[in-house]
């Protein structure tokens, strides 16, 4: 395609940890900047309804970025 790649991803099951306890999609996305190093947009800016349990994931980007990234986001796994 000539356009970028998103993915919604669910962050409930982190969102149910109680670390992140009581926490928003945008606190979880500035969370992720800071401790993951990977940034994500809080799905809530994309509905209408009160969703707030998505983060959208962006893929047009290099193949090393990617790899890097995935590097990273499997630090979410120890959590």
């Amino acid at each position: 395609p000539q356009g970028p790649f998103f993915v919604m991803v669910d962050i409930q099951p982190y969102l149910d940890k109680p670390r992140f306890a009581g926490w928003t999609d945008m606190q979880f996305c500035e969370w992720m900047i800071r401790e993951i190093g990977v940034a994500a947009v809080p799905g809530s800016s994309f509905f209408r309804e009160p969703v707030n349990h998505l983060i959208r994931l962006h893929f047009a980007r290099e193949q090393a970025v990617l790899e890097e990234a995935v590097r990273r986001l499997s630090r979410l796994s120890e959590l």
